[in-house]
């Protein structure tokens, strides 16, 4: 019994035979015994390769990376995460964790920061707890934020970076988006009559039985004989309540304009619903922009949030492979959605400033591996050139913003290998997009105007530091660009 804090006896037996050095190699002889019938392919080279495209991809939306450390001591936690969290006791008695997750150290340093603005990426293991004994499984993530913005533009641009990310690996006709929204959800559980005390146990049910399969899909309706007595025994709920439960099923989750139409007619007195439809049609027009089309964005109302924190717009990407028959499948790629919430709970209460929005995808890398271990697939052939010292704010003047106008041509440079950006708002003044390129020091601007476009098809391009500027076609604005990139834009025959 330990009588006094100077007395460490007993705390010090007790470390000494958990890290007795015996009793592993013991253990660690098993361990070995065990395992000689398994093998395991070094993917190494593969992976460096899937990492470096990610870089790429990342960098050419202009993020810069933000290190996540992958050991941090026991530290309080907002999110639900605690239970599955992977903890080491050190010889010295401290509780350490490895890293569970990429974002909730990011939101804590953009929060002590007072960060309102910023576009970041991260590529690094994560780790979960194993059952039983096994040692723990780890898993090669890649992480891409976007802080402030007016939605629906960030989820719209976190999106196309994952779908960018997996055209570099995949068809891009096997690519699927499934969307949903948090008062969305929250109005699908109200009209269903879902009590408030079981949503979070009927959302967890749903998540591991029929979300798991595609709306519409021979499989998930099937599901649906096999749950329906759990859902009445299991959980409790009425036969009125599972009924209006697979009536959503059926009629609110599937292609994403035949579903908005359908819930607008159901959900119309439910003020927040509206809301919610209004963003996800919103997010729908800034995807088409980027042609994102129909049918590869679906609508599933029954699917939970993958982190209690995306509390607004939240999706899933899914690479559908086969046809359909005995080997067909779908891989989730990656998961993401916007999570003020996240950011409120870290943010100073004292601060003046307001919380900025944010958004993140997690994109789980290792899905990129080919199916046939021996093939490569020509990933070395994926790498392609893009110049880190240089990027590009697309900007508008007038014209109500030109939204449309700006992601269009951003999205041109994206494909070009040229970095660039636009003020994630729809119709920022110029001064507050000078305030940006001043803000993530940007020096080079392509400025477009209503009458520059439709009169003469010109875009403005001015370098800051150089103090030059030209008006140049818009049709040779990428070649103007590489061409004056290729000399760090020093060259005066250029602006000539």
């Amino acid at each position: 019994m330990i009588r006094t804090p100077e007395d460490t006896y007993v705390y010090d037996r007790v470390i000494s035979t958990i890290f007795n050095e015996d009793r592993f190699a013991k253990m660690q002889g098993q361990h070995d015994s065990s395992k000689k019938s398994t093998g395991n392919i070094d993917n190494s080279e593969l992976l460096d390769t899937i990492v470096e495209v990610a870089k790429e991809v990342f960098k050419r939306h202009c993020a810069k990376r933000f290190q996540i450390s992958p050991l941090h001591t026991l530290e309080w936690n907002f999110t639900k995460n605690r239970g599955n969290t992977v903890k080491i006791l050190t010889q010295g008695g401290e509780m350490l964790e490895l890293c569970y997750e990429l974002r909730t150290p990011f939101v804590m340093s953009i929060a002590s920061n007072q960060t309102s603005s910023f576009k970041r990426y991260e590529i690094s293991w994560v780790h979960r707890r194993a059952v039983g004994h096994s040692t723990p499984y780890r898993f090669l993530q890649g992480d891409f934020d976007i802080i402030g913005g007016t939605s629906p533009i960030p989820e719209a641009e976190i999106i196309k970076v994952a779908l960018d990310l997996g055209t570099r690996f995949y068809d891009s006709k096997t690519l699927v988006i499934r969307l949903n929204h948090g008062k969305l959800a929250e109005a699908i559980c109200s009209w269903a009559g879902v009590s408030q005390d079981q949503r979070q146990n009927v959302a967890e049910f749903l998540s591991s039985t029929i979300v798991q399969y595609w709306p519409n899909e021979a499989d998930r309706k099937s599901q649906w004989s096999l749950i329906r007595g759990q859902l009445l025994q299991d959980l409790r709920l009425s036969e009125e309540v599972v009924e209006k439960l697979h009536k959503a099923d059926q009629r609110f989750c599937g292609s994403a304009d035949l579903v908005l139409a359908r819930l607008r007619g159901t959900l119309f007195y439910d003020e927040s619903a509206c809301k919610a439809l209004d963003d996800l049609s919103a997010l729908l027009r800034c995807l088409r922009v980027w042609s994102v089309e129909q049918p590869i964005t679906t609508i599933d109302v029954l699917m939970p949030p993958s982190e209690c924190y995306y509390t607004n717009l939240f999706f899933q990407v899914y690479s559908k492979e086969g046809n359909h028959g005995p080997g067909f499948h779908e891989k989730l790629l990656a998961v993401g959605g916007r999570y003020d919430w996240l950011v409120e709970q870290a943010w100073d209460e004292t601060s003046k400033s307001k919380p900025p929005g944010a958004v993140g995808v997690s994109i789980a890398l290792e899905k990129f591996l080919p199916n046939n271990p021996s093939s490569d697939l020509g990933l070395r052939r994926l790498l392609s050139r893009v110049e880190p010292s240089i990027s590009v704010l697309v900007c508008s003047r007038g014209g109500g913003g030109l939204l449309t106008e700006r992601m269009e041509l951003v999205a041109e440079l994206w494909k070009a290998n040229i970095m660039a950006q636009f003020v994630p708002q729809e119709d920022p003044s110029l001064q507050e997009q000078y305030e940006y390129a001043s803000e993530h020091d940007i020096k080079c601007l392509a400025i477009m105007t209503e009458s520059g476009l439709s009169q003469t098809d010109l875009v403005k391009v001015r370098h800051l530091d150089f103090k030059k500027e030209k008006d140049v076609e818009r049709e040779g604005l990428i070649k103007f660009l590489s061409d004056a990139m290729c000399s760090q834009y020093k060259n005066p025959t250029i602006w000539s």
